[in-house]
């Protein structure tokens, strides 16, 4: 039966498929469509009739289709020989896949079981309709609508908007060419010929698969659905703000979770064979909702004392994404769960969730998991990084269009409901840390570790290490502790990275990878390789021609062209991550730069040193997004595998895009999730968030959607920890801030967070960001180039700092304000601008107005800070 678990699952990942086919083909009736006459007949079989008595759905017969025109690639796949049109028996390959809308059998109405759970809507209750308005632009798309309405942004609809906006038919890239575009008219739309463009790439990538293994070929088929699909829309009815891929994705996981319990649990399902329809009975639940976060990611990142911390700091950054990617192949790849990566909803940022079966085995696995990791993390960090592992049986009920969570009472039953819950046991486990380690080893908690006296430390972390624990830094006479070492290694190579090499199976037989990968890094018991492009795509390469890579995953780094170099291991598989700040500012020799190298300044006399800034970023209101924010209607699973693939391709992918016009001076040392922790030379990192910023909001389309920045500002031998937790502490205030802080502002109108703080200062970055940097850019020029004196600037900035006085005293009993800044700026600048340059005296009268604003006066005392430290650049 386990080849038949596999079979449910590639059915489940492919029932759709057609509908990517049939938009890039003719119509159902038009003599030119791609359609064998074998497919055309199976319609009486597999589609239901519409409300003008036509065949509905037809897609599934091009699902059909497309395995008749791939059936010779799918033949050499071993499992699939036997099974792909076996005509004994009715539970093969392509009648699983295309029989979801009128299944025959139990096994093929898991399929139709896993495809409503995953829509969160039963179709077999809706009626499908030729010619439709879509309920976003009310454009009426007439009868092609489905080869014509593009896949809507998911941000469209969060928060009651009623966004227009929606993706191009492209493959998926971190170049930008696919950002969504607002949507007025039909002629906006996509189109079959772009449908059969995109359709061609993906046949021909297609064929490029391996078909060793069932497994190999299925894992790297997810990717490859991934590149194509992302940006076609699941369902052009009430799905049209869903990928093609999220849908398939999830679906597929359902399928699988769904059948292997079925195999121990068939009593809890009822099949009418009359009806032809399985439904499932209350109080069961089929599948688990698993959640996992590490606990301590941004103190581990920072808690960096000095020596090596540029490479220290991005590798200890890879090393996390590195630990999560470990979690979830110890997870997938226990025998008692034998999972795919395409069960993984969502990983980012620290946390991952995935859908598995809700078996005694699977839990069982899952605890005997966490339990070894717990461990595992305690031995190597001491409470520094802490793993949160749970989970939450649940099931969708079709008729009330409820998930019912298993244990958990709630009023509004629904996926943001289920969330919550996990989210809440998770904070649970937070609050119990460790409990399996002090189970078993009750002293390693209570027995001091600490050696005292003369003794070893870490010249990064400034940990204390035993004679065992270092490794010498290389041509220094320093040392650092063995895991910081490997994490420096990583850091020195990320540059040079261009694929990871996961192996799956037992180390012992990895030892090709190891010899030959630039670095290796083994977390949780499972090894990952680091190679550059020509060492696995040239054709002379050495590794090319080993035949002991079996087991692997090979995985190429912000590039998706990633079948480009197949190995002759067995049972490999092929994709692509998205890593935010694979590359790092390069100097002159081609190695990493230091953070003094990254705020070099060329001038005329040469070379010298500036400020030292530290970006830290993140969405504001993320989690209320996720729970609150897509309307009840869309709170699918498909929805929120959407919502996550978007945030991750920014933030993962299209960060690295962004960075490019900073890449000599801008380092990316984090980010994932919403979250993003960047260093470099003060000014341009200033305007590396901008960029982000303005970027963000054209990708959401929205105001409202905002994302809050906090800059310090530091010398370039700052002790790069404590610039962190400043940054931190900005990137607070920022969020903290409220858009009725002009007083005359009644309406709100600059809204809350959606900030940045700099120097001191917090400013919205709508309208206000803007209005800083103007004038702080009159400043400049002023002073640079029509002899205005730098004086004004210092004059202006103590204007603000008497106001800044009097506000923070204000109420306090026996202060009286200074309010003499009022008639002493009016004085200072009326004889200012006496004898200057029309332009100078312009600026001022306009100073002469914008001071008596308080607002504005914090403002003018920013722009001036600003300029003061550009103008220090150029001298």
């Amino acid at each position: 039966m386990e080849n038949k678990r596999d079979l449910i699952y590639l059915a489940a990942l492919l029932h759709d498929i057609g509908k990517f086919y049939q938009r890039a083909d003719s119509g159902f009736s038009d003599k030119q469509a791609q359609l064998s006459d074998y497919s055309k007949q199976l319609a009486n079989d597999i589609c239901p009739l519409n409300d003008k008595g036509n065949f509905g759905y037809q897609h599934v017969v091009w699902t059909n289709e497309f395995f008749e025109i791939v059936q010779t690639k799918l033949n050499n796949i071993p499992q699939l020989k036997v099974n792909l049109y076996e005509t004994t028996d009715d539970d093969c390959l392509a009648n699983m896949a295309c029989n979801h809308h009128k299944p025959k059998t139990e096994l093929q109405a898991i399929v139709t079981m896993a495809d409503w759970w995953s829509a969160g809507i039963d179709r077999r209750d809706s009626i499908e309709k030729e010619e439709a308005e879509d309920n976003v632009t009310k454009i009426n798309w007439g009868k092609t609508r489905y080869k014509n309405i593009p896949l809507y942004s998911i941000f469209n609809t969060i928060k009651g908007g009623n966004g227009k906006s929606a993706f191009p038919l492209e493959p998926i890239n971190i170049t930008g060419k696919s950002f969504p575009k607002a949507i007025a008219t039909k002629e906006d739309g996509v189109s079959q010929e772009k449908y059969k463009a995109l359709w061609d790439k993906f046949i021909d990538e297609f064929e490029k698969l391996p078909t060793d293994s069932m497994t190999g070929f299925a894992e790297s088929l997810i990717y490859l659905l991934k590149k194509y699909t992302w940006c076609i829309p699941s369902n052009t009815m009430d799905m049209a703000n869903v990928s093609l891929f999220d849908h398939l994705k999830t679906t597929a996981a359902f399928a699988d979770c769904i059948y292997t319990y079925y195999l121990e649990n068939e009593s809890d399902f009822n099949w009418n064979n009359s009806d032809k329809r399985l439904t499932l009975n209350e109080g069961k639940y089929p599948v688990i909702l698993l959640g996992c976060d590490i606990s301590g990611i941004q103190k581990f990142i920072y808690n960096i004392a000095s020596r090596k911390a540029a490479t220290s700091l991005k590798g200890r950054s890879f090393y996390l994404q590195l630990m999560i990617d470990s979690i979830i192949q110890r997870i997938i790849s226990h025998p008692d769960i034998n999972s795919t990566i395409g069960h993984v909803v969502y990983s980012s940022g620290g946390k991952f969730y995935m859908l598995l079966p809700n078996t005694d085995k699977v839990k069982a696995a899952i605890e005997e998991i966490y339990e070894d990791i717990e461990k595992d993390i305690w031995n190597e960090h001491k409470g520094k990084l802490i793993v949160n592992l749970d989970f939450i049986p649940f099931a969708y009920r079709n008729k009330s269009k409820e998930i019912d969570c298993e244990g958990v009472d709630v009023l509004q039953k629904d996926l943001a409901s289920l969330w919550k819950a996990l989210s809440d046991k998770l904070t649970e486990r937070k609050n119990q840390k460790f409990k399996n380690v002090l189970k078993f080893d009750y002293n390693a908690f209570f027995e001091p570790n600490a050696s005292g006296g003369a003794v070893k430390v870490c010249a990064v972390t400034g940990e204390e290490l035993k004679d065992s624990e270092y490794t010498h830094i290389k041509n220094s006479d320093s040392i650092v502790s063995n895991a910081v070492h490997e994490q420096i290694k990583l850091g020195e190579t990320l540059k040079d990275i261009d694929y990871i090499i996961t192996y799956k199976g037992h180390n012992d037989y990895s030892k090709y990878l190891s010899n030959r990968s630039k670095v290796e890094s083994t977390i949780f018991s499972v090894a990952n390789y680091m190679f550059d492009d020509k060492e696995l795509t040239d054709n002379d390469a050495d590794f090319r021609k080993i035949t002991s890579a079996d087991v692997s995953r090979v995985k190429r780094i912000n590039n998706t062209d990633f079948l480009a170099a197949p190995i002759k291991g067995q049972r490999v598989s092929y994709g692509f991550q998205f890593y935010g700040g694979n590359k790092q500012a390069k100097n002159r020799q081609g190695e990493n730069k230091t953070f003094e190298d990254l705020t070099d300044v060329i001038k005329q006399i040469g070379v010298t040193e500036t400020y030292f800034g530290i970006l830290r970023m993140d969405v504001d209101g993320l989690g209320e997004i996720f729970i609150n924010g897509l309307p009840d209607e869309h709170r699918t699973f498909s929805a929120y595998a959407t919502l996550s693939s978007a945030l991750d391709w920014f933030f993962s992918g299209y960060l690295n895009t962004i960075r490019e016009k900073y890449k000599d001076n801008v380092n990316i040392l984090y980010s994932g999730g919403d979250d993003v922790f960047a260093v470099g030379r003060w000014d341009l990192l200033i305007s590396f968030a901008e960029d982000i910023r303005t970027e963000f909001q054209r990708y959401v389309g929205r105001e409202d959607i905002s994302i809050s920045a906090g800059i310090t500002i530091v010398g370039n031998k700052y002790p790069i920890a404590k610039a962190a937790e400043l940054a931190g502490e900005a990137e607070h205030a920022a969020k903290e801030f409220k858009g009725n802080v002009n007083k005359a502002d009644k309406d709100n109108k600059l809204g809350d967070k959606n900030a940045i703080n700099f120097l001191g200062q917090t400013v919205s970055w709508k309208q206000e960001f803007a209005w800083v940097k103007s004038k702080k850019h009159e400043f400049f020029s002023l002073i640079n180039g029509y002899g205005m004196s730098k004086a004004i600037l210092h004059r202006l900035m103590l204007f603000a700092e008497i106001q800044a006085n009097n506000k923070k005293n204000e109420g306090k009993d026996g202060f009286t304000p200074d309010l003499s800044y009022y008639w002493n700026s009016a004085y200072y600048l009326k004889r200012f601008m006496e004898n200057k340059d029309p332009i100078v005296v312009d600026f001022c009268k306009t100073l002469q107005t914008d001071v008596i604003n308080h607002r504005k006066l914090e403002l003018i005392a920013l722009a001036a800070r600003w300029a003061e430290l550009e103008i220090k650049e150029i001298v």
